[in-house]
């Protein structure tokens, strides 16, 4: 028996191995995403400390780089933001409540892939974000939120939605005015119940 459990630990980890390998991730027993790409902050000005729509709704409907919203990022791949040219980094979190290197004044872009074995239908995007931010799924805004706080879980959740089979691009973009700056992000069902049986791949769907 003990020699049983001894291989069914060993191929369990040898299968965590595989999956990380492969860019393939799994969300947290609460369901939250730990696996992104990101942007290097993006600068504003010091209007973006006002937490109010008619400072920062500019911020949020304004194109910083092409297709902004509808982007499906790679690892190292560049965007010119202005004058610079930026590439998209991964991190995988130690804490769902990511906390953003601080830069005060400023906007960060957030990329997430969710595959789906099947459609999953009456689901709910649930967010937290220091401070306000947007939520795009699939092309689709699903969530917008003036506020100045700090971040924390289930802070704003989006009217009932599906995840499609396949591949579904989540993106976020957080406003920081002053201080830390940080989000979260998961998926819940009707019930309030987090939704697990997705993965998070690093990699965009193919055309």
């Amino acid at each position: 028996m003990k020699n049983l459990l001894l291989l069914v630990s060993v191929c369990a980890l040898a299968f965590a191995g595989a999956l990380a390998r492969a860019g393939e991730f799994k969300v947290d027993d609460e369901g939250f995403i730990r696996n992104w790409l990101y942007l290097p902050a993006i600068q504003l000005d010091d209007s973006a400390s006002t937490h109010e729509e008619g400072s920062q709704k500019d911020f949020f409907n304004k194109e910083f780089f092409p297709k902004q919203k509808a982007c499906t990022p790679a690892e190292g791949e560049k965007v010119k933001i202005g004058n610079n040219e930026v590439a998209w980094k991964v991190v995988q979190l130690d804490n769902p409540l990511w906390e953003f290197e601080q830069q005060d004044n400023s906007m960060y872009v957030v990329v997430a892939y969710i595959v789906c074995e099947a459609d999953i239908p009456n689901v709910n995007l649930s967010i937290g974000s220091d401070d306000s931010s947007l939520w795009v799924l699939n092309g689709t805004e699903v969530i917008r939120v003036y506020a100045g706080r700090g971040v924390e879980k289930d802070q704003d959740k989006s009217p009932a939605l599906t995840l499609k089979k396949g591949t579904n691009v989540l993106y976020g973009a957080v406003i920081n005015g002053g201080g830390p700056g940080g989000c979260c992000a998961r998926f819940v069902d009707k019930d309030g119940n987090a939704v697990k049986n997705v993965k998070i791949v690093l990699a965009p769907p193919k055309p």
